[in-house]
Formats: structure tokens, sequence, C-alpha cells
């Protein structure tokens, strides 16, 4: 089995192609990496160094058709501009078979702030991208915003309160195809927890998972990648998300021992034996 991750590489802060590489590998699926930027350290530290690979992603798609490459799953992160949005919708149309499995984790933005790389222009072709996708893992911020809603909105409510506005708000970002949509980083009554909200035709649940309270680097990542590895070796998605969420608490819970900071990400290396199928 074979996915290609079109993501940033960061060298400090355990995310992106780094957690998507770990995990599916963990998960026996072969990962094809294809960049959108390389950075010293991801972009919570106070400085880095980011080399911009805008124009890489036409390049990797021209010599895989020329290669006959095949992928049974395509998963996108980090764009840094829309020009990368839309060589990753093209990437994604060129190679996407009706056995491929798509999904797109939005990454524009958290707590009702847009992230560095965010514009107008990107938004709109991550919209593109999210009506290829069979999968979207928006965090409530991102979710607002595919849906032209108020990012900051969100936070007047509560409890299954908030529950029916996320699920209000989703309607407005599934297309015709129905995605599943997993949102993620949502504030439960529950002290100590967090959820993700697993939307599908079916209906939808919630999934709790432990939280110190600390926003940790690359969790979304891992989820993500997590969801994506268990829907492609065969679970359902509520079983999938469920290995998500006890992969990234064992994970919390090493960091919390090790006492690492939130930029410098969770202890998952120590927990990818969880994720043998």
């Amino acid at each position: 089995m074979r996915v290609a991750a079109i993501n940033d590489l960061s060298g400090l802060g355990k995310c992106s192609l780094v957690a998507d590489i770990s995990v599916f590998s963990a998960m026996g699926i072969e990962t094809c990496a294809v960049p959108t930027a390389v950075l010293s350290a991801q972009t919570g530290f106070s400085s880095y160094y980011c080399k911009d690979l805008t124009g890489v992603i036409p390049e990797y798609t021209a010599k895989y058709k020329e290669q006959k490459a095949c992928f049974d799953g395509i998963i996108t992160g980090f764009m840094l501009n829309e020009v990368q949005a839309n060589n990753a919708l093209e990437f994604i149309k060129a190679f996407k078979t009706k056995g491929t499995r798509v999904l797109v984790d939005p990454v524009l933005g958290d707590d009702g702030e847009r992230y560095m790389n965010y514009s107008e222009e990107l938004l709109g072709a991550i919209k593109e991208m999210v009506k290829e996708a069979d999968i979207i893992t928006p965090n409530i911020t991102e979710l607002c915003l595919l849906a032209d809603v108020d990012s900051g909105e969100y936070r007047k409510y509560s409890g299954d309160e908030l529950i029916n506005y996320i699920l209000e708000v989703s309607e407005k970002v599934r297309g015709a195809r129905k995605q599943i949509i997993a949102v993620t980083g949502i504030p439960v009554p529950e002290a100590g927890e967090v959820g993700n909200l697993m939307i599908t035709e079916d209906g939808h649940g919630l999934i709790k998972s432990h939280t110190n309270g600390v926003h940790y680097s690359g969790t979304g990542d891992l989820f993500a990648a997590v969801l994506f590895g268990g829907i492609l070796n065969g679970m359902n998605v509520l079983e999938a998300s469920k290995l998500a969420g006890d992969f990234i608490r064992a994970s919390v819970e090493d960091a919390e021992k090790d006492g690492a900071s939130g930029n410098e990400g969770i202890a998952f290396e120590k927990n990818l034996g969880m994720l043998i199928i």
C-alpha cells in the first residue's frame, strides 16, 4: 500500500512529513513524500529557517506520471501559498482513481486565529481541494473558514450546543460527495479532555481524549495520519479515530513525563507499536 504525502518537512517539532512517514511506516504503508517547504523548526518556534519549495509539486507530478506511479491514498497538509494548493489539487486529479482515498487537512488557523500562511486566495484553493477529498480533518477554526462563517463565533457555545453548531457548519462544507469530516480539538465539559467529532453520512460520534491543556506541535498531523492509515487498513471511521486518540493520549502522557515543551511535540516514537495492525 502506498500514500503520497504533500506536506512540509520540519526539523524540530515532530510534525508534518516526520509525523506522516513515521505513522504510515508503522502501519505498513509506504510513504512518498512530496515536500512543500523545508524548515529548521515548525513555525511555533520564535525563529526558524524556511525554504519555500513552490514549484516542486508539478515536477513530482510530471515524473510520477512518467513512472506510472499509483497511490492508494493521497494526504495533504501545510501549503505556503495558493500556488502550492493549486498544484496539490492538480496532483490529486492526476493520480486519483476509483480506489484512491484522499484526505485534506486544511491548515489555515486555530483558536479563532489565522496562521501565517493564510490568504483569501489560499482559502479558495483549499476549498477546491476539499471538493476532491474523501476525508477532511479541520479544527473548528478551519471548519468555520471553509464555511465562510465567523471563525471565532463557536466560542459562544459549549456542550451539546457546540456540537450542534459544528454539525450545522459542517453541512455548509460537505459537498455532494458527503465527505467524512473529522473536526479536531473540540472543547468538552469534562476536565482534562478534548473531543474529536467524526461526521459521516450515517451520523456522528464524539471521541474524547486526554489533554493537559498544552498545545503540542504535530498532534493534528498525527491524528490525520493515524485516522487515514486506519481507514486504508480497513478500519471504520470510529475505530480509526479511537486508535488515533489513544495513540495521542499515550504520547502526550510520555511528553509530560519527559518535560517536553509544546513546540517540541509529543513523544510519539515510543508508541508507534500501538499502530501495528
